[in-house]
């Protein structure tokens, strides 16, 4: 199972070619690759594939979790953790009463059952943990298995906003082996607000790649089971039907009002001598939640600021949570080469 087997709301994994070969020649050997806002990490391990040393960020921890997990090659043992899963996919779990996760999700996104299930095996990936029989990226590749097959089950649409009413629960959790390359590159993940980071990213032989929140859809609200289940931290206070922990601190200011501000500081900070920007057209969608924050326009006049701007097309359809048909849908890479730092 690879890194990008999951589903995930704006995944680049269809434009990785195109984005690499877009920026391709602003590179050379020693050019470090920054995905800041790197969601399933898609477009930032497709540069390590080809080669070049990648930091890969997120704000939500579950998505740290997969970068370690399927850049961990030299500190797991691949035949012990094979040998794990293979125990949790053959164990009979019985129900007989709630645990941390069939008591908050069970009969929502999974069944009773299946929800049971994920929670005995998370709390298993702990004790083993604790008890020093599997190491940090051990763990980590563990819970990515369990996140990606409980995934596959869910009661959702893709995303976990809201579970599916009158559903029948029918699926079984499988956990899978991860398919773990050994890179020639260097990959270092951080779990940080991208703002922050950047003012600790010193590299100026560097592309910054930029791939923010496009509206105010919180991706917090659509991933909160997984960060859940990430975290362990077991919260126990949650808001409305879906049972979304209190996670203000979680929400992305790119999906406020003050996006444009916060994408010019962005960039203010940032050394790299090329910023390329991917966006989508859906600046007027019928739905107010999905219009985007930041308009093209506004994305050109930032740009402009520190250098010449050039633009790169693609006819591409997305997901849409809105109302709105893009009839003629495009996705859009703005490229920055500063003349100004």
């Amino acid at each position: 199972m690879k890194y990008n087997n999951r589903r995930y709301i704006g995944n680049k994994n269809k434009l990785t070619s195109w984005i690499f070969e877009t920026i391709e020649k602003e590179m050379n050997i020693n050019t470090e690759f920054i995905d800041i806002f790197a969601g399933t990490g898609a477009v930032g391990f497709y540069f390590a594939e080809k080669g070049y040393n990648t930091i890969l960020n997120d704000n939500l921890f579950h998505n740290y979790v997969i970068y370690r997990a399927f850049n961990s090659f030299d500190n797991i043992d691949q035949e012990k953790l094979s040998n794990i899963i293979d125990k949790y996919n053959n164990k009979k779990y019985e129900y007989l009463f709630d645990n941390y996760i069939s008591e908050i999700y069970g009969n929502r996104y999974f069944s009773k059952t299946e929800a049971f299930k994920i929670g005995e095996i998370r709390e298993d990936i702990e004790k083993k943990f604790k008890s020093k029989i599997i190491n940090e990226d051990e763990k980590y590749y563990l819970i990515t298995s369990l996140m990606f097959g409980a995934d596959k089950i869910a009661n959702t649409v893709g995303h976990y906003e809201s579970f599916l009413n009158n559903q029948h629960f029918d699926k079984n959790l499988e956990l899978k082996t991860l398919f773990v390359q050994k890179y020639s590159s260097k990959i270092t993940p951080f779990n940080m607000d991208a703002n922050l980071l950047i003012k600790n990213l010193n590299q100026e032989n560097s592309i910054l790649y930029l791939d923010p929140p496009y509206n105010a859809r919180q991706y917090i609200n659509f991933y909160h089971v997984l960060e859940n289940i990430a975290i362990w931290n077991k919260p126990t206070e949650f808001q409305g039907k879906s049972m979304k922990f209190l996670r203000d601190h979680l929400k992305s200011e790119y999906s406020r009002s003050k996006a444009k501000h916060f994408l010019k500081e962005l960039i203010n900070s940032s050394k790299s001598k090329v910023i390329l920007m991917s966006y989508n057209n859906t600046y007027n969608a019928s739905s107010t939640a999905s219009n985007n924050k930041i308009t093209e326009q506004d994305i050109i006049e930032i740009f402009e600021e520190y250098g010449k701007v050039e633009i790169y097309e693609k006819p591409y359809k997305s997901f849409n949570s809105g109302k709105t048909n893009f009839i003629d849908h495009k996705e859009i890479l703005y490229v920055c080469k500063r003349s100004n730092r």
